[in-house]
């Protein structure tokens, strides 16, 4: 029936800026090398230059002539995908060739806690949603129906020997055996957290390395497990990830360093992150080594799951940032692609809390897929094995639509309300509830759920709850982000459920 499609999409008058065209050939001829091993695989792989507004006119797309407008680039990436409607679409190069999408962050708060006024994100190459449509709202984004991946260089980096490394890898690439191995690594803190997700995904709990007692460096022999599960804080611009004792006063020492990771992992290895900034790439400098998310890639890793500004999750439950590692790890080890299992995840997400919040928005906007989307880790079951590759990806796009479409019109999101509308009663029981959760210093945001689609649905079900946000620090002066964010949902002026987010 065919072989399936994979765009690339990718800035060459950006990377003609940045290799020269030496630099430029050595990467296009690599690319040459990834379209004939795809072509053995079953996929008929195409490059699109979008600064080419000859080649931009054979797709009826638009040409990016600001490779900074986030607005352009993702106009020129609609016009093509929906031209070809390919069953993979893979960024080629860092934000600085092919920009993230600068989203609001829902839970901004310039006074305690989350700090990140911006969230850079992948997810709306992910959805049919036009900017015209969404622009940087995330709320109008969380009806994902693209396999999308990020295949990047290093930003700001004149040497296009990194990216020729990644684009071997991509071609050379062969799934591996389903192994439930794995390298572990939690803080002491976020044990009941960490293990549960593992045993969740792998089985048992055994292989959760805490931070303290343990941590880096590490032995190669340490790292050679092809899943690498991590749930630790990280912060931005940092080679390091941290860990962080179970009682006050904390202690944050390093519990990964890129230069552990430089000894080498097995290739293929499915890398998922937690950690705050875990899929930031940030350009590299003298004092600053290249990030670790860039390391695991250059040693061989077929995927970096991770994200791109302040991450959360409980500690002693799993949720947010939790769920997302644990949908994508389930998905990827039962022989999906990485991208399919990121799409995925980004689906089950949503389905699964169909009243989101703003720190679920944040979420799903952050964790960005790094690695070629069209990899497949581990070999498929039998079953799938037998299948025609081609039928099987058309009906699974059908089924990815159909279910995009489904959550559009049965998820709520949240929308600020002004303070003014908290009664002072609640006032007080949302301050008590604060106090209880440590935070002296606080600032509540209220949000009221809105429905994004079929007014019949929010008549069978009746007003989703108002949420109320609490922010505050716990460790202001640790080298890493301790913000606190406890979620009361509220109902007529009774609460519903109160939940506590750490950034990770």
């Amino acid at each position: 029936m065919g072989n399936v499609v994979k765009l690339v999409v990718t800035n060459n008058s950006v990377l003609l800026k940045k290799y020269k065209e030496s630099g430029l050939k050595v990467v296009q001829n690599e690319l040459e090398n990834l379209i004939k091993a795809d072509e053995k695989r079953g996929i008929t792989t195409t490059v699109v230059d979008m600064s080419n507004k000859q080649e931009m006119d054979k797709y009826k797309a638009p040409v990016v002539t600001d490779s900074t407008d986030d607005k352009q680039n993702k106009d020129a990436v609609d016009a093509v995908f929906t031209f070809s409607k390919p069953a993979y679409l893979m960024i080629l190069g860092s934000y600085d060739v092919v920009p993230h999408v600068e989203l609001t962050n829902p839970v901004y708060n310039s006074k305690e806690g989350d700090t990140d006024r911006w969230v850079p994100s992948d997810l709306p190459y992910a959805c049919e949603t036009s900017y015209a449509a969404g622009g940087k709202d995330p709320a109008k984004y969380t009806s994902a129906s693209r396999v999308v991946g990020r295949l990047p260089d290093i930003t700001e980096s004149s040497d296009s020997s990194y990216l020729v490394s990644l684009i071997k890898g991509a071609a050379s690439a062969a799934p591996l055996e389903k192994s439930t191995e794995y390298f572990g690594l939690s803080t002491e803190k976020w044990e009941g957290s960490s293990t549960k997700n593992a045993a969740q995904i792998f089985g048992s709990s055994d292989k959760v390395n805490l931070v303290p007692p343990k941590g880096s460096p590490w032995e190669k022999a340490a790292l050679v497990p092809v899943n690498h599960f991590v749930n630790c804080h990280g912060a931005a611009k940092d080679p390091q990830w941290y860990g962080q004792s179970k009682d006050y006063p904390y202690h944050y020492p390093v519990a990964l360093k890129a230069g552990d990771i430089d000894q080498g992992i097995t290739k293929g290895a499915i890398v998922t992150a937690e950690c705050c900034y875990g899929a930031l790439l940030y350009s590299p400098d003298a004092s600053t080594r290249m990030a670790i998310c860039n390391t695991y890639l250059f040693q061989g890793a077929s995927m970096v799951l991770g994200s791109t500004t302040i991450a959360y999750g409980p500690s002693a439950s799993c949720d947010w940032a939790d769920l997302i590692v644990q949908y994508a790890f389930q998905e990827v080890l039962n022989g999906q692609s990485t991208g399919y299992a990121t799409l995925k995840t980004r689906q089950d997400y949503v389905k699964n809390k169909p009243h989101l919040d703003g720190i679920d928005l944040k979420t799903l906007a952050q964790f960005i897929l790094l690695g070629d989307p069209s990899l497949k880790p581990v070999k498929p079951p039998q079953k799938v094995a037998e299948a025609d590759m081609h039928a099987a990806v058309t009906e699974r796009r059908r089924e990815a639509q159909l279910i995009a479409t489904t959550l559009e019109q049965s998820v709520s999101v949240p929308v600020p309300i002004p303070d003014s509308e908290r009664s002072s009663e609640l006032e007080a029981r949302l301050r008590e509830i604060g106090e209880n959760h440590g935070l002296s210093s606080l600032t509540i945001s209220s949000f009221a759920g809105v429905w994004t689609g079929d007014r019949d649905v929010l008549e069978a079900v009746g007003q989703p709850p108002r949420i109320h946000l609490l922010h505050g620090q716990r460790d202001p002066d640790a080298p890493v982000h301790t913000g606190v964010i406890v979620i009361v949902r509220e109902q007529e002026g009774t609460v519903v459920s109160v939940d506590e987010a750490e950034a990770r």
